[in-house]
């Protein structure tokens, strides 16, 4: 079946000063929709033209939509809308637009893979108000989350692609129209986020910041680059309850994401303070115990702000004051002269809350192991969290996981992670089907995850090489992939990475299959890389691989806080195999329609 366009909502609008509010009026309802407030707003472009409000309906199944648009000149048209990856091809759009005549139209309507609108036979979005005052441009409606027409996006609770594009002139008319050759842009939110409850702070909140100290970011693509530091002198035991980032301004593009590790020492140890390269081999040995995860932030990531019965300790007797930031820099322009000094701000009170909060680190380890052959349009990677991990290093009575932060570098287009007990799979832990490395938020859960001992979580990520013509190995590099997962929980446990790789010992198979029974020129003495980099990536080799990378015993590393791995035998171990899978929900849609979606 050939592929089906994504609707876009095209609201094309012609804005011309005479006798534009006559005719608007006929749409115009009272000022109940005009004083609304709504629960969330984004800037759709850079320029601040467009802004789009909206509330989440979990009761109706409906989302609620503001847009306005700032005009000043007085003939232009417009039209925004949601596609999967941010393009204007086939997308879902709205179309408000005025006719020579000076009739307003609002319609729905979809893109083709050639960027031609066309309107929609199912009009979906509901037109609540209208209005036009000082060049500004204001519409209300509504939709539905899933409205069963193949040519309209359907909201879910990961990555959206707001699209929008902006014209000029007099239309006589919007079907057959190339938006491709129009200005056009997009931006990402997470539109339907959780049904939670506000978080009040506590009153007695105050703030530390750790940043980079002016550092001279090298001219290379990508540098780790580690900061010692002290924390605050903290006598008593206090709580972190919420962080955020603070990027220098122009910085948005360079920094890539952060992490703030506690140094696990004795308090009366001294830590080096050092500044430089994280993978520098003359850094202090000092350094190894600084393992334990206090903040993550990735970029596009929001504030993280923590529920009401959980906090992040710090302080107190016994505590070492000292931290390590690491920042993931890119620069692919390999620019000389930046100096940086971004960080993280954290939020902190002495009222402590009901349980210690901790993160964990799901997926794959950072490893050469694994890789994606080039030219794959998608490509599986999962990395596993195995039940004998769970078992040695979560407590009796379990962790509860209430937010969840999915990490790739730039190949990864969806990621999700589920749960697994006794062969049974249970409701996903998180998942994010148009997932974008540019937008990485730390996403709290709409249903908190309770993981006991024994549990298995497994952490998959679709990347896409169809645009690469070389192999993409797991590493550190940003033109390396990550696939990983961290989980915010509580209460705080010793376990803080449970993820995987394919063993060894298979994958030192495979490579020699591949030179005695594809004459692939793998070698014993080369590297995972040098030997993925000699292999030829036929369909056969690709289909090889794949099946390795399903069948194969694991390696695992089941770490606590300070680096060591817990006791146990964890080379070579069975990967986890799903005998019941969760039953997938049916869309609420007649029958008629999935049959005619399906065929």
């Amino acid at each position: 079946m050939a592929k089906r366009p994504v609707s876009v909502i095209v609201i094309a609008l012609l804005l011309h000063e005479i006798g534009i509010s006559a005719h608007l009026s006929k749409r115009k309802r009272g000022e109940r929709e005009e004083n609304k407030e709504y629960r969330y707003r984004t800037p759709l472009d850079p320029d601040g033209v467009f802004w789009l409000f909206w509330d989440v309906d979990y009761a109706t199944s409906s989302v609620d939509f503001r847009l306005r648009a700032h005009f000043p000149k007085s003939e232009s048209w417009f039209g925004v809308g949601f596609s999967d990856y941010g393009d204007i091809e086939s997308a879902d759009l709205a179309v408000f637009w005025t006719d020579p005549d000076g009739w307003h139209h609002f319609q729905d309507g979809w893109t083709d893979k050639d960027g031609y609108f066309y309107i929609d036979t199912q009009q979906d979005y509901k037109l609540a108000s209208s209005a036009i005052s000082d060049h500004v441009t204001t519409l209300t409606f509504s939709r539905k989350f899933d409205t069963c027409d193949d040519h309209d996006y359907v909201f879910d609770n990961g990555t959206s692609h707001i699209v929008y594009f902006l014209a000029h002139g007099r239309p006589g008319g919007v079907t057959g129209t190339c938006l491709a050759r129009e200005e056009h842009g997009l931006t990402r939110v997470q539109l339907l986020k959780p049904d939670l409850p506000d978080v009040t702070m506590p009153d007695d909140v105050w703030t530390f910041d750790v940043t980079a100290p002016k550092v001279h970011v090298p001219s290379v693509e990508t540098t780790y680059w580690w900061y010692v530091t002290r924390l605050p002198n903290l006598l008593n035991k206090h709580h972190v309850v919420k962080y955020e980032a603070l990027i220098q301004k122009d910085h948005e593009g360079l920094v890539h994401h952060m992490e703030l590790f506690h140094c696990q020492t004795d308090v009366h140890t001294h830590v080096p303070l050092y500044s430089g390269p994280g993978q520098a081999e003359q850094k202090p040995p000092e350094l190894a115990p600084c393992k334990q995860v206090i903040g993550a932030w990735a970029m596009g990531a929001t504030a993280m702000v923590y529920p009401e019965e959980a906090g992040v300790p710090i302080g107190g007797e016994g505590y070492s004051p000292y931290v390590l930031l690491e920042i993931h820099y890119n620069n692919p322009k390999r620019k000389a002269g930046l100096v940086d000094s971004s960080g993280l701000r954290f939020h902190v009170t002495k009222q402590l809350r009901a349980h210690d909060a901790g993160i964990m680190e799901l997926g794959l380890e950072y490893t050469d192991k694994m890789a994606i052959p080039p030219r794959q349009p998608l490509f599986t990677l999962t990395g596993y969290c195995i039940h004998q991990c769970t078992e040695v290093g979560l407590p009796p009575s379990g962790i509860t996981i209430f937010a969840s932060q999915l990490h790739t570098h730039l190949t990864g287009k969806r990621v999700r992670t589920r749960h697994v007990r006794y062969g049974v799979e249970l409701p996903e832990l998180n998942r994010d089907d148009h997932y974008s490395p540019h937008y990485q938020e730390i996403r709290r859960l709409q249903y908190p995850a309770k993981v006991m001992p024994g549990d298995a979580l497994i952490t998959s990520c679709d990347d896409s090489t169809k645009n690469r013509d070389h192999v993409t190995t797991g590493g550190l590099s940003i033109h390396q992939e990550m696939c990983v997962n961290y989980v915010h929980y509580y209460p705080r446990v010793e376990l803080e990475v449970c993820k995987s790789s394919v063993a060894t010992a298979a994958l030192k198979a495979f490579f020699s299959f591949m030179k005695t029974m594809e004459d692939q020129p793998t070698s014993r003495r080369s590297t995972p890389t040098e030997n993925y980099e000699s292999i030829a990536w036929s369909p056969l080799n690709v289909h090889l691989l794949k099946s390795l990378y399903e069948g194969a015993a694991l390696s695992m590393q089941c770490n606590q806080s300070d680096g060591r791995r817990y006791p146990g035998h964890w080379e070579g171990v069975p990967m986890t195999h799903v005998q019941v899978p969760l039953q997938k929900s049916e869309r609420p849609c007649p029958a008629e329609t999935r049959q005619k979606s399906s065929s």
